[in-house]
């Protein structure tokens, strides 16, 4: 994230759980049922804010799971840590931007969940995660819990047009040209998942 958006993630954290209106459980687990998290795996929720999916994550990898959870705004990971902190051993968080600094270890899954338009460098960022950072037979996972519209009528009045995105078939028709091997797993409205490996 560039230092105006961890300004602006850090103003927002105190009011992010209210203004997160599109994150209802409903949604949350058909998304992760259709990540595949099974107990055990290590996953990485990438940009995880206030931790929105946390407490589904640590359910389904179970006490022999881990869970990281990154941020690179602090504000957003004090209150992750203030609401999660005490959820067990296998939870860890690390204030680190994943794009230049990402810890090392190898996930089952990477998820970055209402992430992508604020990644700066998102062709290197993916494929680094791919490379270095996932176990074999892992997947990376782009996902949102609505379409494009939303997520663009947000950008559209908080932020740049840079920060747009695109359908998800037009978002990995682009990773596919760049090399990745992606896949549409569903894109409706009540949902935008993009794996990749």
């Amino acid at each position: 994230m560039t230092r105006q958006e961890i300004d602006f993630f850090n103003k927002i954290a105190p009011e992010w759980d209210s203004m997160e209106v599109r994150s209802l459980p409903v949604r949350i687990n058909h998304i992760l049922d259709l990540m595949q998290i099974e107990p055990g795996m290590n996953v990485a929720d990438l940009g995880t804010g206030t931790g929105v999916l946390i407490p589904y994550l640590l359910q389904r990898v179970g006490s022999h799971g881990r869970v990281t959870a990154v941020d690179g705004a602090p504000g957003m990971l004090e209150i992750a840590r203030a609401k999660y902190g005490k959820s067990g051993d296998n939870l860890t968080f690390l204030l680190a931007d994943f794009e230049e600094n990402m810890p090392v270890d190898r996930y089952d899954r990477i998820i970055l969940y209402c992430v992508y338009p604020h990644l700066r460098y998102p062709v290197e960022t993916l494929r680094n995660l791919i490379d270095h950072h996932l176990r074999p037979g892992g997947y990376v996972y782009i996902a949102f819990p609505n379409d494009e519209t939303f997520v663009n009528h947000i950008h559209g009045e908080k932020k740049s047009t840079a920060d747009m995105l695109p359908s998800a078939p037009a978002l990995a028709l682009r990773l596919f040209d760049n090399g990745f091997n992606v896949r549409v797993v569903e894109y409706s409205e009540d949902a935008y998942i993009i794996r990749l490996n």
